[in-house]
């Protein structure tokens, strides 16, 4: 029996996704798809559109046999952190052997010299990299220079500023990265991205539509684009469960939570802001000076980056606050590895076999119900998914949606599993 596993956002599914599931069933002969999906939060720092649970339906429907929930302390983390964490509860399971991600280069070799790299950190690698960032650059920036001073004689060293200015590539590095300092025995299985760029904001409309989820998000926020066309961006099932959904419950962006943070940065002090996952003194202070400035989260993102400090961080780090995650809580959950239980949010039920196995080989306990759960792990997955259903019911009020009862209300305890 062959697995594959994919570590996945979905936020939403579309083409694209459907795509790499089939491909990469299809190169590997592999029986089951298991996907680790982010919870209600996700890693650019900002709330699901979709809850998790109709998002785990959605890639059932479009190929995957298997979905396990990745908890919000590492979804919302850094590439390094999200990475590790996700690959860490795919080798928790005991029953994958392949793990299947995208990224914008077919230049496999190269990637995996840099993930070399960047497992070993070499001492001219770790001497360029602190330099730069003393000269004031990013770390992105900084690690970038570095690989590419480190490089300077390979063959391909001109392609390593193109590779590394690839979102999917970075991700890509990083799930390389952490299986060789796991000394995993999965087998990594890159697929070259297909379709609309990750950053592309556009839907093409035509015969065959592409679409990135960030254009799918901005088209159902703006509703700039008609649903006939969004339509055509996912497979037909994933589509009518979006559509559904849609008509009685509010797509979720990061302003819906402004006057939680708001109230935050009021009352927060400059150690408050710098002890938040992800945050530093200069930030922290930043924040805590330009407080009387905020109006929204978006807004106080573009207000607080700088040249140093991207949006995607800032927002991370706001996104940290509003849940309480804290740097100590990245500390603690390195230190116990990352991963100490596997959720489920649902499966097929073709996939039972893979489901029994998972409950022989997992090396950390299986959770089915949230309620059979201790009070510790329960609390991983609760107070995100709890806080995201709060503002989605508030929004919803808001907005006079005509609500269908027990849908929003229900409480992460009284969530089931999705069985296709």
């Amino acid at each position: 029996m062959k697995t594959i596993g994919i570590i996945a956002e979905y936020n939403p599914f579309h083409n694209g996704h459907a795509y790499q599931i089939e491909e990469i069933r299809r190169k590997t002969g592999a029986d089951f798809i298991l996907i680790a999906m982010s919870g209600d939060f996700v890693q650019r720092g900002a709330p699901a559109i979709i809850d998790k649970h109709t998002r785990a339906h959605m890639a059932l429907l479009g190929g995957a046999d298997l979905v396990l929930e990745l908890p919000a302390l590492w979804a919302t983390a850094s590439a390094e952190d999200f990475a590790a964490a996700g690959v860490a509860l795919l080798e928790k399971t005991g029953c994958v052997d392949g793990i299947c991600f995208g990224c914008e280069t077919d230049n496999f070799a190269l990637l995996s010299v840099l993930a070399d790299i960047l497992a070993d950190e070499p001492e001219a690698f770790r001497t360029t990299l602190n330099l730069s960032i003393k000269k004031g650059a990013s770390f992105p920036k900084a690690r970038a220079a570095a690989l590419s001073y480190v490089c300077g004689g390979l063959p391909d060293a001109q392609a390593v500023p193109a590779l590394l200015a690839a979102p999917n590539n970075i991700l890509a590095l990083e799930y390389l990265k952490a299986l060789r300092r796991r000394c995993s025995p999965i087998t990594p299985w890159p697929l070259r991205r297909e379709g609309a760029d990750y950053h592309d904001t556009a839907i093409r409309d035509g015969l065959h539509p592409t679409a990135s989820a960030t254009a799918i998000r901005s088209a159902i926020h703006t509703g700039s684009v008609d649903s006939s066309v969004i339509k055509k961006t996912m497979p037909r099932p994933v589509y009518d469960i979006l559509n559904k959904y849609l008509k009685t419950r509010p797509a979720m962006n990061a302003d819906d939570f402004s006057s939680i943070l708001g109230y935050l940065l009021l009352t927060e002090q400059p150690a408050g802001l710098h002890a938040v996952g992800g945050s530093s003194p200069e930030l922290a202070n930043r924040l805590w000076k330009n407080r009387y400035h905020f109006q929204s989260f978006s807004q106080f993102c573009h207000y607080n980056k700088s040249r140093d400090i991207t949006y995607a961080r800032i927002s991370r780090v706001l996104t940290h606050l509003i849940l309480k995650i804290g740097s100590r809580d990245y500390t603690h959950g390195r230190d116990t590895d990352y991963i100490t239980s596997l959720r489920i949010l649902g499966f097929r039920k073709e996939a039972a076999p893979l489901l029994s196995r998972l409950k022989k080989t997992a090396a950390v306990p299986v959770i089915a119900k949230l309620a059979d759960a201790s009070g510790q792990v329960a609390e991983a997955y609760l107070s995100a998914g709890e806080l995201y259903r709060q503002v989605q019911s508030a929004k919803a009020a808001l907005l006079h949606t005509d609500t269908v009862p027990g849908q929003i209300s229900c409480s992460e305890y009284r969530k089931k599993i999705v069985i296709l």
